[in-house]
């Protein structure tokens, strides 16, 4: 969170500051008006584009942004032990016995042993789901890591939906930009003829210009930031999947449990292994 808050700061800070080492006034960018009708267009055309559900994930990934990153080293390390001792439990006492850990993850004692996981639907399910599958199923029946990947497509191609139209929005927003404009345009307009008063002209087109300003400034200062920020996110998830997926794929077809954890640290990135691990 700390290093989002200081990154946005030094933006506002180099944008103002800069303004104001040149003479600017702080005031004269200030113009709620032109505030109203950039973020209110950019909301409305967002909320206009893309379904409930997308709107719902966009709010969870904006909290995602301040609090930091979800996939780290605990919750790779949390994944793999987890597997491992799942893995082990079926090589000691048979594949039935993990039914117990499967059909109720949450009193399992091997599932509590990791709280990263559990407090991670969408990676418990996962595993769940897909060990289930291995337990009624014969590895010749089918590709089990097809299956899987398609599993992971499906999941991040849903979460992609929020970069996808946050991207959208940081498009728009010069264009809103440039309505916010034209209207201040219209407005300095209608200040001539008969007595002009400069000053309140010259105020008008300052105006007109800020809202140029704005568009420009939330696009590529704001919303792209974030929308690049969402896509390391999920392409960090989409890494924690396959190394899973790839675990579950060596258990399937009987790969003794400790080849299968040295599957699962090769295939975590080198920044969130153990030391003892890279």
């Amino acid at each position: 969170m700390v290093a989002k808050i200081l990154a946005i700061l030094i933006v506002f800070g180099s944008l103002i500051g800069g303004f104001m080492l040149a003479g600017g006034s702080i005031v004269s960018l200030i113009h709620p008006s032109e505030l109203i009708i950039i973020i209110g267009m950019a909301i409305g055309a967002w909320m206009a584009s893309t379904p409930i559900s997308v709107w719902k994930k966009t709010f969870l990934f904006v909290g995602r942004y301040f609090a930091g990153e979800k996939v780290g080293k605990a919750l790779y390390k949390e994944t793999v032990e987890l597997l491992y001792d799942l893995s082990r439990l079926a090589r000691a006492d048979g594949m039935l016995a993990l039914d117990g850990h499967l059909a109720n993850p949450e009193s399992s004692p091997i599932f509590n042993a990791h709280p990263l996981v559990l407090k991670y639907p969408e990676l418990k399910d996962f595993i769940v789901r897909n060990l289930n599958y291995a337990l009624l199923n014969p590895p010749e029946s089918e590709d089990f890591g097809a299956l899987m990947h398609d599993q992971v497509d499906r999941y991040i191609d849903a979460l992609m939906e929020v970069p996808r139209a946050s991207g959208k929005v940081a498009d728009w927003l010069p264009g809103f930009g440039i309505v916010a404009a034209v209207l201040g345009g219209i407005l300095a307009m209608g200040l001539l003829g008969g007595d002009m008063d400069v000053a309140k002209i010259g105020e008008a087109i300052g105006t007109a210009l800020v809202g140029t300003l704005t568009g420009v400034f939330i696009a590529f200062a704001i919303v792209s930031p974030f929308t690049h920020a969402v896509e390391v996110m999920i392409r960090q998830e989409r890494g924690l999947f396959e190394m899973a997926a790839a675990m579950m794929v060596a258990f399937y077809h009987g790969v003794s449990p400790r080849i299968m954890r040295e599957i699962g640290h090769q295939l975590t990135p080198p920044n969130l292994r153990d030391d003892a691990e890279r």
